[in-house]
């Protein structure tokens, strides 16, 4: 068997007709953690100031698309009737991640760059969101940070509901 990093779709399927073994699931679990800590200690994925109110408030939107969307997920995976739920999720986060944190950042970090001084320059502007953002403790650049994490976080739940889907499908002889 192997680590399915970027075909959540096969991997889903697998899971559904129960070819993930005991092994593979514990490098599913590490290789989430991996992820996780890849993408978020290299630099990649930006935050907003640490106690600004836009961070706060990112972290408040952060919390009720994790649990909404673990909410629907748990459903989708069939609520209580459904054992492997915490197995058969880890494994899906890994490749649903490994495609959706690059393309939302990659992005992100695409607007920035490339529109960098319209940026800076709506930022200087007397334009209400503008100002707005500053009493916050905001600019645009933490505007598009709080959107690229929101994004990430509300695609993955998505994907992986969906992905749901398949495995039930795949187990009820699919």
């Amino acid at each position: 068997m192997s680590i399915r990093l970027l075909n959540a779709k096969r991997l889903a399927q697998e899971l559904g007709r129960k070819e993930v073994g005991p092994r593979e699931r514990g490098y599913y679990l590490v290789a989430s953690i991996l992820v996780f800590v890849a993408f978020y200690y290299s630099g990649l994925v930006s935050a907003n100031p640490l106690w600004s109110w836009l961070s706060i408030y990112e972290a408040v939107v952060f919390t009720l698309i994790t649990v909404l969307g673990f909410a629907k997920a748990y459903e989708a995976a069939g609520g209580d009737s459904n054992p492997d739920f915490v197995v058969e999720f880890t494994c899906l986060y890994v490749p649903v991640s490994v495609t959706t944190i690059p393309l939302v950042w990659g992005a992100f970090w695409a607007v920035t760059l490339g529109f960098r001084e319209t940026i800076v320059a709506l930022a200087e502007s007397h334009f209400q969101i503008a100002i707005n953002l500053s009493r916050i403790g905001g600019n645009f650049f933490g505007l598009l940070a709080f959107l690229a994490v929101a994004l990430v976080q509300a695609i993955t739940f998505y994907r992986i509901t969906r992905l749901f889907q398949i495995v039930r499908a795949e187990g009820h002889g699919g």
